[in-house]
């Protein structure tokens, strides 16, 4: 006996030791006392409101702040430190507060880890640790916490899988992990929680299914998996959950059909699918959900007709069926005179027919049936609706007039109805509407005067009538709306001057009344708009100085003055230094460029083309590095182009043309790799074209037309593979044009024209299959055939060569060129006839050249072609062979006629009948007449032969005496 007790007590010793040699780690920095692991905890937090000041050693644990103890004893059982913007770490020593059961340090900024240490309280019953900074994984030691029935460690940086050794819990009832960046499946441990009642695990990248093992939650309330990446069917099972309350599957991936069994969930009182790819119909069975408030199955691919009823849904308030493929009209039974649905949402489907249905739902407060396909008026009945806050008709096919009794409507807030056909004018009525804050009626067909009525309701923040012909002029009383914030009158017909009341909306940020037929100055009343961020005042009759007051609108952002007949200096308008757009194209502001535009670092578009600027280009536009848009064109502009411009990096159009700027093409507009458009035409620019401009690799149009350049096109420019427009003309350029243009293959307009070009025009152009508007290579010194290979070009409308030194005939390939309208190849050294096909073209497109046919004059049929002048040259050298070889025949022959007939005169006895013999016998090859030698065998030889014998005796005979008188 002694020595099994001797046994007991080493048994005793060692055991611990042994333990405590495994858990070393664990020994060794758990703290003896709660006390020691409450002041580590203290030591790991930074504490700003100085909540932890009283955590002292000389204090009593049980009276710190936040720390909770067994009555009448020092065993500490909770610890609360919620919301006091703690930051620091959870140090593992926590783990020391080996007796406690609440721990809540949710709502701070603490970070780093969870410690895996926590998993040792085992009496803990409730951790909470949620809305913090937290990283890293969930520690699977939490699986260790046998008590625990609350668990809420969501909004954290946590990552990682779900441990399944969480499913150990098994008196968990609430589980929450939500808003983490947790990812993998939902584990199928999880289902052994059978005392779970709340799983929320929404907001997270989780994938995969829904486990079937979860129908073993058999008690759950609460299932929240919204908003992350499951996929599959929604699991029938759900319909076993007889207890669910609130399920909620928004935005995930689930397809297939919306399961009948969830209409075996009579606790339900909140059923959220939107946003997955659910198909089919919506089942009959959810009319069966008698707790139901909140049914919401927007944004998924449900088709057929609407079945829900909330006739049989009474406690329906809350219905959104928006952004699926519903079709048919809206059920006469989808409400009954007891059914409380106040919000109605079936915005986004294909839904028809007329919208009267909608006044049976006489609780609606909230209606949006946009985007579809309603037809009809807005019916007069429309104030059954008295309590409606929210009516949105908008982008339907709604007609008719808004009918006067919208004005009974006293609750309503918002008023949508823009992108219908609705007629006839704003009811007067409408002034009745003390509450209403938005009104959307743009996109309509509707006219008349604005009802000075409409200025009686001081609520409005909105006012959108864009896009109707709204005639007269805007309400004089306009500034009694003081709450005004977007006032947008855009594209009416509305006239007159702006009233100065206006002013009076100092709450106005964005003010649209362009494409009127506005006229006057602006009032100086504008100054007041201090809050005012947009002004479109374009496309108006508006004129004069601007006010000096516009200085003051420190807030603005966007201003577009253009086309209207403003004058005077533009210094008012730049007040603010925030400007991104300032756009005041043709109007008849002068005077220089003030400097001060540049102000506005973040301006993006700066617009003053069309007025009577002058001066220099300021270079403290080169500051504006953001810039995107520089047009200055047409105006009176001088001096060179700065060269602090090549700043601005980001431009995508630089349109400089139509002034007087004098020097060369910048090289440094090479490196504007984002420029689209570069005009500078109609200057006095010189000398040549940078070939850098090749590096504009995203270059859309290039426009250099009517300057002073010379030098030859640069080869370069045909990197510009995105050109669509290039234009040269009017230059001094010279040289031939490089058949690198080739690869601008998305060329629609080429002109060169009224240049100094000379060589042929490459066959390479042919390639340019894009050309359309016109290729004009007229007024220049190109020679040699026009290439057929033009033919290619099927898309071109205008085709001009003339003014060249082009010849030959005109190929026939240019037949090809179908969608041809406009031709001149006149003025050129074409020759031959016109082929058939281009008949339908005026004379004039082919004068000045040797061409024949219709349209000009009939060909000869005897004319001979006008040859090439390689062929001219082949044909007069062979010409010349043979002539030489023809001569020298007959000064050989000649040469034997006389040795002979000198032989025969000094022969002969009497001369007188030997020369005529011989005359006689030779007469039957040559014969002399008139000094002239002539080929016997013509048709009058042997008659003259006859009729002249005694004429040649004489010839012969008299050349025989000059030859003897030459012997003596």
């Amino acid at each position: 006996m002694a020595s099994m007790q001797s046994s007991f007590i080493v048994l005793v010793l060692v055991l611990p030791l042994y333990f405590c040699i495994l858990l070393a780690p664990l020994c060794s920095s758990t703290p003896a006392t709660a006390l020691d692991a409450l002041l580590q905890v203290k030591s790991s937090l930074t504490d700003p409101q100085g909540v932890l000041s009283g955590w002292s050693p000389e204090a009593d644990v049980c009276s710190w702040h936040g720390i909770t103890c067994l009555p009448g004893g020092a065993t500490v059982t909770g610890l609360n430190l919620s919301g006091y913007g703690l930051s620091g770490v959870i140090p593992p020593a926590i783990g020391g507060l080996i007796s406690v059961e609440f721990i809540d340090l949710s709502s701070n900024s603490l970070t780093g880890p969870i410690p895996p240490e926590l998993g040792t309280l085992e009496n803990l019953k409730t951790l909470l640790l949620f809305s913090n900074s937290l990283a890293g994984a969930i520690p699977p030691e939490l699986g260790l916490l046998k008590n625990l029935r609350v668990l809420r460690i969501g909004d954290n940086k946590l990552h990682g899988e779900i441990p399944p050794q969480l499913g150990n819990c098994t008196e968990l009832e609430t589980l929450g992990l939500a808003y983490c960046q947790l990812n993998g499946t939902i584990p199928s441990e999880l289902g052994n929680l059978r005392r779970l009642q709340e799983l929320a695990l929404n907001d997270n990248i989780l994938t995969g299914s829904v486990p079937e093992q979860l129908a073993g939650c058999a008690g759950l309330r609460v299932l929240s998996v919204a908003n992350n990446k499951l996929q599959g069917n929604i699991p029938s099972f759900i319909g076993s959950l007889s207890d669910l309350q609130s399920l909620n599957l928004a935005n995930n991936q689930f397809s297939g059909a919306v399961p009948p069994e969830i209409g075996n969930l009579s606790s339900l009182t909140y059923l959220n699918l939107l946003g997955n790819s659910l198909t089919g119909a919506i089942p009959d069975e959810l009319n069966r959900l008698s707790q139901l408030q909140v049914l919401d199955m927007s944004q998924n691919n449900l088709s057929g007709e609407i079945t829900i009823s909330a006739s049989q849904l009474k406690s329906l308030k809350f219905l959104v069926l928006s952004d699926n493929l519903l079709e048919g009209a809206i059920p006469e039974e989808l409400c009954t005179e007891d059914s409380i649905l106040e919000n109605l949402f079936l915005a986004g489907n294909n839904l028809g027919g007329r919208i009267d249905a909608l006044l049976n739902c006489a609780s609606l407060q909230s209606v949006d049936v946009s985007n579809n396909s309603f037809t009809g008026a807005i019916p007069p009945g429309i104030d059954r609706l008295s309590g409606i806050v929210n009516l949105v008709l908008h982008n339907n096919s709604l007609t008719g007039v808004l009918p006067p009794q919208i004005g009974n409507l006293s609750n309503l807030e918002i008023l949508s109805l823009y992108h219908n056909g609705l007629t006839g004018a704003i009811p007067p009525e409408i002034g009745r509407l003390q509450r209403l804050k938005l009104l959307f009626l743009y996109e309509n067909q509707m006219s008349g005067a604005i009802p000075d009525e409409l200025t009686n309701c001081t609520s409005l923040e909105e006012v959108d009538f864009f896009g109707n012909h709204f005639t007269g002029s805007i309400p004089e009383r306009i500034g009694s709306l003081k709450n005004l914030v977007v006032l947008q009158l855009r594209q009416n017909d509305l006239s007159g001057p702006i009233p100065a009341s206006l002013g009076d909306c100092r709450r106005l940020q964005a003010l649209a009344l362009a494409d009127n037929r506005l006229s006057g100055a602006l009032p100086e009343t504008f100054g007041q708009l201090a809050e005012l961020n947009v002004i479109t005042l374009y496309n108006n009759s508006l004129e004069g100085p601007l006010p000096e007051s516009l200085f003051q609108l420190k807030n603005l952002t966007v201003i577009n003055f253009s086309h209207n007949r403003f004058a005077g200096s533009v210094v008012p308008l730049l007040g603010s230094s925030s400007l991104s757009v300032l756009a005041l194209t043709d109007n008849r502001f002068s005077g220089v460029i003030p400097a001060a535009v540049a102000r506005s670092r973040d301006m993006v578009r700066l617009q003053l083309g069309g007025n009577r600027l002058a001066g220099a280009i300021p270079a403290e536009l080169g500051n504006l590095t953001r810039l995107r848009i520089l047009d200055l064109s047409s105006n009176n502009l001088s001096g060179d182009i700065p060269v602090e411009l090549s700043n601005c990096v980001a431009l995508t159009h630089l349109n400089l043309d139509g002034n007087s700027l004098t020097g060369g093409v910048p090289s440094w507009l090479g490196g504007l790799r984002s420029l689209g458009e570069l005009d500078l035409s109609s200057n006095a620019l010189a000398g040549g074209i940078p070939a850098e401009l090749g590096n504009c690799s995203g270059l859309l149009k290039l426009s250099l037309s009517d300057n002073h350049l010379s030098g030859g096109i640069p080869p370069e420019i045909g990197r510009l593979t995105s050109l669509n427009v290039l234009n040269l003309d009017k230059n001094s350029l010279a040289g031939a044009i490089p058949a690198a243009l080739q690869r601008c293959n998305k060329l629609y307009e080429l002109r060169l024209s009224e240049n100094s070009l000379e060589g042929p025009i490459p066959p390479e152009l042919g390639q340019l299959s894009e050309l359309q508007v016109i290729l004009d290579l007229s007024r220049n010194r190109l020679s040699g055939e026009i290439p057929a290979s033009l033919g290619n070009l099927v898309k071109l409308e205008r085709l001009n060569l003339s003014s060249n030194r082009l010849d030959g005939q005109i190929p026939s390939s240019l037949l090809q060129l179908t969608s041809l309208h406009r031709l001149n190849l006149s003025d050129n050294l074409l020759s031959g006839a016109v082929p058939a096909a281009l008949s339908s073209f005026p004379a004039a497109s082919f004068l000045g050249n040797e061409l024949c046919g219709a349209p000009l004059a009939p060909c000869r049929p005897s004319s001979s072609r006008r040859l090439p002048g390689t062929e001219v040259a082949g044909i007069v050298a062979g010409i010349a062979v043979v002539s030489a070889v023809v001569c020298v025949a007959l000064m050989y022959t000649m040469l034997r006629v006389w040795s002979n007939w000198r032989a025969v005169s000094v022969s002969s006895s009497d001369g007188e009948e030997t020369a005529e013999a011989v005359a006689r016998g030779r007469g039957g090859k040559w014969g002399a007449r008139d000094g002239k030698y002539w080929k016997v065998g013509s048709p009058a030889s042997s008659t003259e032969e006859k009729h002249s014998s005694a004429s040649e005796s004489s010839v012969l005979h008299g050349k025989s005496a000059e030859a003897g008188a030459a012997k003596s």
